[in-house]
């Protein structure tokens, strides 16, 4: 009960203080500012085609600018946790923690705690923000809007998993950055590639394109097992669909997935240890 009792005030003290750096940093706000545009973009567009063929037809037209949005968000939660780790192990810090009541559960654990905290805190910001806009351009928050708000919190906690995990398996810093990076963009990349032909007639394509689909959707089928983008995708479309099994099936995968990245970089930090 006191070693619980220690790994529990441990995780509140890293927690906080990681809390009270992002909030007092310029990165989170760059990175809102950032998500806010884009997402204006995508509004501006939806509000052009309105005026250019007047009366249309929408679903939901503000559910994709908060999609990219969340996406830029997590994103850079991600990028911040696997940097952090990473920089503090190449600075010494890492190895004084371990001195105290410090273990690799209780750090790996603080540090998820600390994005989780600050992504909910950006998702109040969103929900606000575009409920503004959608008082402004009369574009209606549908009860799929709230979902995906909400199921946007689990692709924050796969990615920042993710994140956290590849911070304990690369050398450095700069490694870690990049393997991040360079695996959403597939990520993302392959499921866009993927709808894309998917959505075309096959009369449209070329034998080269049909064969590329066929290679594409097995890629896909793949990565939709590794990757974060998928679980949320499935949970939206669980959620358009009405669906609550598929809703809970969403959730427990997702949640699955994200204890087993977490469980994954505790060990990877107990195996490679503190040091640089």
């Amino acid at each position: 009960m006191s070693k619980m009792k220690d790994r529990s005030n441990a995780i509140s003290v890293i927690a906080r203080r990681d809390i009270s750096s992002t909030v007092n940093g310029l990165g989170i706000y760059v990175a809102a500012s950032l998500a806010f545009l884009v997402a204006m973009l995508f509004v501006r567009s939806n509000l052009k085609g309105v005026t250019e063929n007047g009366l249309m037809v929408m679903g939901n037209p503000l559910n994709y600018p908060l999609f990219i949005a969340v996406i830029i968000g997590a994103t850079y939660l991600a990028l911040t946790s696997a940097i952090s780790v990473s920089r503090e192990r190449d600075q010494g810090t890492l190895e004084v923690l371990f001195y105290g009541p410090v273990d690799s559960t209780t750090y790996i654990l603080a540090k998820f705690l600390e994005q989780l905290v600050t992504f909910l805190g950006l998702i109040v910001v969103y929900i606000a923000f575009f409920f503004i806009i959608s008082r402004l351009t009369n574009f209606g928050l549908h009860g799929s809007f709230l979902a995906m708000a909400g199921l946007s919190v689990l692709l924050a906690a796969s990615i920042v998993a993710f994140g956290l995990f590849l911070s304990t398996i690369c050398r450095s810093t700069r490694s870690s950055v990049i393997v991040l990076l360079v695996l959403l963009v597939a990520f993302l990349a392959i499921d866009i590639v993927a709808s894309i032909l998917n959505n075309m007639s096959a009369m449209d394509l070329s034998a080269t394109l049909i064969y590329a689909r066929v290679a594409i959707d097995m890629i896909n089928r793949g990565v939709k097992w590794i990757s974060p983008f998928a679980y949320l995708n499935r949970g939206i479309s669980a959620a358009m669909l009405g669906s609550t099994s598929r809703i809970l099936s969403s959730i427990g995968g997702s949640l699955l997935y994200t204890v087993a990245l977490l469980a994954l970089a505790i060990h990877f930090l107990d195996r490679r240890g503190v040091r640089k």
